[in-house]
């Protein structure tokens, strides 16, 4: 292992002076035998040992052995954490690539990561799996995990049509115009990014040159969601597809879910306070529930067709709806940052800029 370390110290040195190249070289030949499991047949790792350890034998020649046997300890600890090193950043950047994020367990710990909510992983990290004890599922849930790296990559590098993504009872803003691309937006009510986006969307006029629609997906955490009225939001806002398909016969021409986006992701209440922050931090579950059924009343729908609305959000019919949008971003799109736009011909994670949206249709 001493030769390794030596390989890659004199690496680095031969960069900054052509006198450590012999050296190198000679390093290399013990290195290249050392990886195909063979004996250092050089005496290049024993002329290490013997500079490193001639001073100490000068003065304290009890001290060689244990030092020699030290030595060989630091080697080994050294080729270690610099195998593990490659390993962090070879999956880094893997996990770049298929996800936009060097850390898809918690995406917002890269500094990479583009603005967006993120996805986190319920399983434990590496680390964390180890450090309970749980040694065969840290290294298990490792090779899982980075498998479904590699599996994803491809995918990135296809050209995405939004319209094989969305959902069932799907609505666009302005209603569904034939022979316009369509847009496809993965959000959560109660991320900000996702109100940014809106707004993004709405500058760049892009609703205009294209049929634009969401998934909602409320972000979970250990089964639970992340922003405490996003659940009952897009069970509301799947409940209203369902029922104005049911009535008109299809996507409706002035969808109501739309409306209640707009609402929640610009608007704010009588106290100045934004919709979307207040569903987050104030708002009791009847509190909320409530202003919803006031948004739809305010959108012409009759006290029996809230009713209507109201019963189809507590059912199984829209919970299924739901768990089957789920599918569609965890297991086609595949994302780990919401929100995440399908557009344009490519896949965007996180925020997109006005100025891209414009350059789309």
């Amino acid at each position: 292992m001493l030769c390794i370390v030596s390989f890659v110290v004199l690496l680095v040195a031969s960069a900054f002076s052509a006198r450590h190249r012999k050296l190198l070289r000679q390093s290399w030949g013990c290195v290249t035998r050392r990886a195909t499991f063979r004996a250092c047949d050089s005496a290049f790792a024993d002329d290490v040992k013997t500079s490193l350890l001639a001073p100490l034998a000068l003065r304290a020649p009890r001290l060689v052995r244990p030092a020699s046997a030290g030595l060989t300890v630091v080697a080994w600890v050294t080729v270690l954490s610099l195998a593990l090193s490659a390993f962090v950043v070879a999956r880094g950047g893997l996990n770049l690539l298929a996800y936009g994020t060097c850390d898809k367990q918690n995406p917002q710990a890269c500094s990479l990561t583009a603005d967006a909510c993120t996805v986190m992983a319920d399983e434990p990290g590496f680390w964390e799996s180890l450090t309970s004890g749980d040694v065969v599922g840290a290294f298990r849930n490792e090779a899982t995990s980075l498998a479904d790296t590699v599996s994803t990559i491809p995918s990135r590098f296809r050209s995405w049509d939004a319209a094989d993504f969305a959902p069932a009872y799907a609505s666009y803003v302005g209603g569904y115009r034939e022979g316009l691309p369509t847009v496809l937006e993965v959000l959560d009510p109660g991320c900000v990014f996702c109100a940014r986006l809106y707004a993004n969307i709405a500058e760049s006029g892009l609703a205009e040159r294209a049929n634009v629609t969401f998934i909602a997906y409320p972000i979970l955490r250990a089964g639970e969601p992340q922003f405490a009225s996003s659940m009952l939001i897009s069970r509301y806002l799947t409940a209203i597809r369902v029922f104005e398909a049911d009535r008109d016969g299809g996507p409706a021409a002035d969808p109501a879910d739309w409306a209640i986006v707009r609402h929640l992701f610009t608007g704010s209440n009588a106290a100045g306070v934004g919709w979307q922050r207040w569903f987050n931090d104030h708002a009791a579950p009847a509190q909320a529930e409530a202003q919803l059924h006031a948004w739809l009343a305010e959108a012409g729908f009759s006290a029996d067709d809230v009713a209507q609305v109201s019963a189809l959000a507590a059912s199984d019919r829209v919970a299924q709806l739901l768990d089957d949008s789920r599918s569609i971003v965890e297991d086609e799109i595949r994302t780990v940052t919401i929100p995440t736009l399908v557009g344009g011909g490519g896949l965007h994670r996180g925020l997109v800029s006005v100025d891209e949206l414009r350059s789309w249709g």
